[in-house]
């Protein structure tokens, strides 16, 4: 059984702000980096001395050699479950930590190091991180980089009114504490001399040797454009989570970091639903944000058939909403797929998915977060198919309706001159031509075609409704509907009259 230090029982009971992250971290050394136990025990050591040199009180860790194999916890998704059972096997309590840290050490030229992470409090995954140095030396340096800057942030969703996102950062006091440490560290190593004549001012000071080395960003912080994923988490009576769905990933929706100056974290909503999270709140679920910590360049973003997942959808055009307008990025291949890029500028992209000019699905991404992220949308081939019916249908009326005004302008001329014989052909002609009823009749029977489909999108079936609902008011805008009739009865008057 693991007995934890002061740290970890204090942390426990500390408001959220102001309380560290209770970290425990396991170390791999695989049998290539010939490390005995007596080295390895001076590394965690000197680690540890440099984690609370560089970050202060803002981790409460608990390092120490990984009692098994994590080959497997860096392959993929894996399920929470399987390994919160490990690690209770072990008699360990996942609860009893904030933040559990997985780190491999392999030496292959260079030593490598892999790290994965796995938030507690959402049961959540972290992307898989990979770093390598070439000295020995410098791996403690690069596991506390690795450490710092892939840390995935958590914070409390305290309000929310759409768009805008106020949110409580963990242990926010206590980095808000550790970068003005910092500061002062770096005034205080800050040296002066008098200026020689060609002083150029625009440089920085010299720094002096009693300035300690940081490893870079710190545990747990967030900069402005950078993203969380909203998670709720719901307890039962006693604060436990919940066994069945306790945890509910948002899907398809982020809080971009707009304001954090450590007195007010601020945020905006993007999500492709209009209502990401329940309006009401519940006092035994926590809606929480985990920070996000990209892995990769870019994701492809694979776009499939909302009814049949098997269906790949093809030339589905794929827009960015920009600051200054929509920017098309690209269309989907024949494997349904777009390749999404990193934006410099924030870290949430808002794709537009469009068809044929109609928006069928708004997708907020991290790319970068997950290499290959499927949307499952409505397939718009039906409305597509329509529409081309429909316009197919249209020209055919226009052409109809127009012939019909002609010829009927050529009978009502031929009676006015008395030319009855012309007439009774330009007439004879009119009646044996296609007529609008027709052309209504067939616009009424393929609407029922391509409605009778069982697995139709309700969208996509509305939008076809409305395409057959503009052509049925074009016929009502016909005026020749009764022509052949008022022409025979004007003919057969001047023929009696000419009798």
């Amino acid at each position: 059984m693991l007995l934890l230090g002061p740290a970890f029982a204090q942390a426990e009971h500390l408001p959220w702000e102001i309380a560290p992250y209770r970290t425990l971290v396991w170390i791999e050394t695989l049998q290539n980096c010939h490390l005995d136990a007596a080295f390895f025990k001076r590394f965690v050591n000197t680690l540890d001395d440099q984690r609370y040199a560089t970050s202060g009180s803002v981790l409460a860790t608990d390092m120490q050699r990984a009692p098994m194999p994590l080959a497997r916890w860096f392959a993929g998704d894996l399920a929470s479950s399987s390994f919160v059972s490990r690690l209770e096997n072990r008699d360990l309590k996942v609860d009893d930590y904030d933040r559990i840290q997985l780190i491999s050490i392999e030496r292959d030229g260079d030593w490598t190091i892999t790290f994965r992470e796995f938030d507690t409090l959402t049961r959540t995954w972290g992307s898989v991180h990979r770093s390598s140095v070439r000295q020995q030396s410098l791996l403690s340096t690069a596991i506390l980089r690795i450490i710092y800057e892939k840390f995935a942030a958590l914070a409390k969703i305290t309000d929310v009114e759409k768009p805008s996102v106020s949110l409580a950062l963990k242990a926010t006091t206590l980095i808000e504490e550790e970068n003005h440490t910092r500061e002062r560290r770096l005034l205080d190593g800050m040296t002066f001399s008098w200026p020689v004549e060609d002083f150029d001012w625009k440089k920085p000071p010299v720094l002096g040797p009693s300035v300690v080395s940081d490893a870079g960003r710190l545990p747990g912080s967030m900069s402005v454009g950078e993203a969380l994923q909203p998670i709720l988490r719901r307890n039962d009576r006693q604060g436990n989570l919940v066994p069945s769905n306790g945890i509910m990933v948002m899907p398809w929706t982020y809080v971009r970091c707009d304001v954090n100056d450590g007195l007010q974290f601020k945020g905006t909503m993007i999500s492709g639903y209009t209502q990401p999270l329940p309006g009401r709140r519940n006092v035994r679920t926590q809606r929480l944000a985990l920070g996000v910590q990209p892995a990769y360049d870019a994701t492809d973003l694979k776009l499939v058939d909302k009814s049949t997942d098997a269906t790949a959808l093809a030339g589905y055009e794929i827009y960015s909403k920009e600051p200054s307008g929509p920017n098309l990025l690209g269309a989907s291949d024949a494997r349904g797929n777009v390749r999404i890029s990193r934006d410099p500028h924030s870290a949430v992209r808002a794709l537009y998915v469009r068809s044929g000019g109609n928006l069928l699905a708004r997708l907020p991404v991290v790319p970068g977060h997950e290499p290959l992220v499927t949307a499952r949308i409505p397939n718009d081939s039906p409305r597509l198919l329509a529409e081309g019916f429909v316009e197919g249908w249209r020209d055919q009326l226009v052409e109809t309706m127009a012939r019909r005004q002609i010829l009927a302008q050529r009978v009502q001329r031929k009676i006015e001159l008395g030319e009855l014989d012309d007439a009774e052909k330009w007439l004879a002609e009119l009646q044996s031509g296609r007529t609008v009823n027709e052309l209504a009749f067939e616009l009424r029977s393929a609407k029922g075609q391509f409605l009778k489909e069982n697995h139709l999108d309700p969208m996509i079936k509305h939008r076809i409704d409305e395409l057959f609902e503009k052509g049925q008011r074009l016929v009502t805008q016909d005026k020749s509907l009764l022509i052949e009739g008022k022409l025979a009865k004007q003919l057969e008057e001047a023929q009696k009259a000419q009798r």
